[in-house]
């Protein structure tokens, strides 16, 4: 089975946000609701010399898209009482049944990633779903399409591995879930290797609110 998984080069991503709202686009979705999240993670230490100048240090920010990572275990597939999230034989795109779906939350809690959430205008959970509908067609799912920086990719998970490397999670994200996330980043070129603790500096915003 070919599993499709999304790839996220975090140096080179602006933070623009096109793929948000290039996803609210095309699935319709209302005030407060988004199946992308874009995170911005940064840190500024400060140096004191003997003479009182400061000078910076452990300096970084970067931006990271996310959104469902098509697990090859997932958790809300795993807890749905009703059977409404199915993970897709041909490319393991995972998706839900809206019409059996009860809205009963199981899967938002479920999720380490905050893919899920339980719509106030259907009653029911939603998701990216990959753009399924346009995979079916041979497009692209629309967050790849508008990316204005090239930094979002699709395709076979073990393609996109060979290519970009096997690096799963970054911070701001879980990094160890069991759920074997479908998805592969460049890090950062100011923090490649993670060492560096930084700050979510919109944690408030990215959260289903009423911003966006």
């Amino acid at each position: 089975m070919t599993q499709m998984g999304f790839y996220h080069n975090t140096d080179i991503c602006i933070g623009c946000k096109a793929c948000i709202i290039s996803c609210k686009d095309k699935n319709d979705l209302p005030l407060g609701e988004k199946f992308r999240r874009v995170y911005d993670y940064a840190n500024c230490d400060w140096e004191v010399d003997e003479n009182g100048a400061c000078t910076p240090s452990n300096t970084f920010a970067y931006s990271v898209s996310v959104s469902c990572n098509h697990c090859t275990e997932p958790a809300c597939e795993a807890v749905c009482p009703t059977g409404s999230i199915v993970k897709r034989d041909k490319d393991g795109v995972v998706l839900r049944d809206e019409s059996t779906c009860i809205g009963c939350g199981s899967c938002v809690q479920a999720c380490p990633y905050g893919a899920s959430y339980v719509s106030d205008a259907t009653n029911t959970a939603r998701k990216c779903d990959f753009c399924a509908d346009l995979l079916d067609q041979g497009e692209k799912p629309y967050c790849v399409a508008s990316c204005s920086m090239r930094c979002l990719d699709f395709g076979d998970i073990d393609e996109l591995r060979a290519k970009y490397g096997d690096v799963a999670t970054i911070a701001p994200l879980p990094e160890d879930t069991s759920t074997g996330p479908n998805v592969v980043f460049s890090p950062s070129r100011l923090n490649p290797d993670g060492a560096l603790e930084g700050v979510l500096l919109n944690e408030e915003q990215e959260l289903i609110s009423e911003t966006v």
